[in-house]
């Protein structure tokens, strides 16, 4: 027992080392992070510093100096208990790409379709800041279970929706169900397992997330074709069965942030000012996007106004978090003081943006170009969507063993750009075999980068900062992810409305004119028109996805060019949190961590 306490006592050493380090790095930059700030300073600390890289890689080639790690019944438990509520998130955020074309014709959505999406995603991503630090207040079991209960009101709402405003309501409150989910569920991995080993498991989790992004498209389509509202409807049941499996199984410590603090102190911690200047920067420019070019032209003062008001709102936000009077900042300067990390959150929106987007706007271009019912276009997703789920569980163990992130980044993001490329050059072609390998290049450099973003985004920071460095993570992949849905509808609007004008059928242009050409995109629309109106309508569509595809191939040079700027540093095998599993008494190998 007294060798164990001594080797506790020099990893906790080592850990107070880097918190102090990280300490320093804050103080120069202007941050001031309580949980940092308040660890002590060694005596050594009047010494030269060695790097954080120097001390992964320390403690990379010598793991006897690490606290040990072991997986009992525990673990297991509760990491199935949290990859049901990641199953269903992941499913309802992809379920609504083959079906929305059903359900905007429906409910006669009109131009608005494109918010029972954007809606979903904006609520999941705005909550995700604030929903981190409510973790690191009352830990992370018991928000979870609410975030499933949410996520489970806002299912029931959306599926007896009758109106385009009690639609986005429920798909609101799903979304902000579903974002508090991934954020908790990624928190608690960062809790259990240690960053060098977490690769294994966040293969897996990354796994059941393209399950259900591969499974929501596929369903969606039998849905369309059947009752849409079963979209919804299906996730009331397996909601209840997540809340049983969280009740017995996430046994997890609720940490000691709340000791000795009133409601008052706790509710301090928040930074609600932050929250209410970025939610509201990001309303009003994806108010713009949505309605520039359709409701609106460009030039409209309220496009302009909204547009002002989001980057000035942006503007806010970022002097806001970096003002002495914001104590407890939602991203934290401190989480972005190095490159790697810095690097990697941005890697992180582009990858989404281009994951999410190219998956949504692939359903509408089979049944537009290639003559695909909705259950036939959720087929035809598969190649791309499947794909992703089996590299997603390939890349977290390689990233396991090899530690390579920089290198898996760059062969990801080249194999998207070879696989966009001649999605440009081949858009007219009706070959389903070439969309299907375009598709399975695309699909396999976006899962090998799945499950390498966010230990990249931690690499160089310590697990005490595992929430706010995780909130910001989600955040900008929640925020990447939307932008790659409002950013192509804004572009694919722009080019149909400019193809509405060699139009020669009256009719046909006002069905199609004012963004309502994404509900057209459809088999049953296409084939009922005749004469020289369907090559016409075949051509604004073909033009318009032309566009939407240069968008994601500009992004993926992006980030291609932007993995040159990352560190390759050692994974830490060492694990230093307060929101660990519960240690119950019993037999080696029976405990929870």
């Amino acid at each position: 027992m007294a060798s164990d306490a001594s080797h506790n006592r020099r990893f906790t050493s080592k850990d107070g080392s880097l918190a102090t380090e990280s300490t320093s790095a804050s103080a120069v930059s202007g941050t001031h992070d309580s949980s940092v700030a308040s660890t002590p300073i060694s005596s050594s600390s009047s010494t030269t510093l060695p790097s954080l890289e120097e001390k992964n890689n320390e403690v990379e080639d010598n793991p006897d100096t690490s606290e040990e790690w072991r997986r009992g019944a525990g673990f297991w438990r509760c990491f199935t208990a949290i990859c049901i509520p990641i199953l269903l998130s992941a499913f309802e955020g992809s379920v609504i790409s083959t079906a929305l074309p059903t359900i905007s014709r429906s409910l006669s959505l009109g131009p608005s379709s494109s918010w029972v999406a954007t809606a979903f995603l904006l609520a999941s991503i705005v909550f995700q800041p604030l929903f981190g630090q409510l973790a690191d207040i009352y830990g992370r079991r018991y928000l979870m279970m609410v975030a499933v209960v949410i996520f489970g009101a806002g299912s029931a709402i959306a599926g007896y929706a009758n109106s385009l405003a009690v639609l986005l309501f429920g798909r609101v409150v799903q979304g902000i169900g579903s974002g508090a989910i991934d954020l908790f569920a990624e928190l608690v991995l960062c809790d259990i397992i240690p960053l060098r080993k977490r690769g294994h498991y966040v293969a897996i989790k990354a796994a059941v997330y393209a399950l259900g992004t591969t499974v929501g498209p596929l369903l969606g389509g039998v849905f369309a074709q059947t009752n849409w509202r079963w979209c919804f409807a299906i996730n009331l049941p397996v909601c209840v069965i997540a809340l049983v499996l969280m009740w017995f199984w996430l046994q997890l410590k609720s940490g000691n942030s709340r000791k000795g603090r009133t409601l008052g102190q706790q509710l301090g911690r928040v930074d609600f000012v932050g929250i209410a200047l970025l939610t509201t920067a990001v309303v009003l420019i994806l108010c713009a996007l949505s309605l520039a070019g359709t409701v609106y032209s460009w030039s409209d003062p309220a496009i302009v106004v909204s547009v002002a008001g989001g980057f000035s709102g942006i503007i806010a936000f970022i002097i806001w978090q970096r003002s002495r009077r914001c104590r407890h900042p939602i991203m934290a300067p401190h989480v972005f003081s190095n490159r790697t990390t810095t690097t990697a959150l941005f890697i992180t929106a582009v990858h989404g943006f281009i994951t999410y987007g190219f998956q949504f706007y692939l359903p509408p271009f089979f049944q537009a170009l290639l003559e695909a019912s909705p259950s036939q276009s959720g087929v035809l997703i598969l190649p791309c969507s499947l794909t992703i789920v089996v590299l997603a569980a390939l890349g977290g163990p390689l990233l396991a063993k090899f530690g390579q992130y920089r290198l898996m980044h760059l062969v990801g993001f080249t194999l998207m750009v070879a696989g966009l490329l001649p999605c440009i050059l081949y858009v007219d072609s009706g070959l389903v075999s070439l969309w299907v390998i375009l598709s399975f290049l695309i699909g396999t450099g976006s899962g090998l980068i799945v499950s390498t973003t966010l230990p990249t985004v931690l690499v160089e920071l310590t697990d005490k900062e595992n929430a706010a460095a995780t909130g910001s993570w989600a955040f900008l992949r929640g925020l990447g992810s939307l932008l790659g849905v409002a950013i192509p509808n804004t572009v694919f609007n722009a080019q149909f409305a400019t193809a509405l004008d060699s139009m020669d059928d009256s009719l046909a242009k006002h069905e199609l004119s004012n963004g309502q050409a994404y509900e057209h995109a459809s088999t049953s629309f296409i084939s009922q028109l005749d004469g020289t109106v369907k090559p016409q309508v075949l051509h604004a569509f073909t033009t318009s996805f032309e566009l939407v595809w240069a968008v994601f191939l500009a992004l993926a040079v992006v980030g291609l060019l932007a993995t040159f700027l990352e560190r390759q540093i050692g994974l830490r095998r060492s694990l230093d949190s307060d929101f660990g599993l519960k240690r119950v008494r019993g037999p080696p190998g029976s405990e929870g961590g």
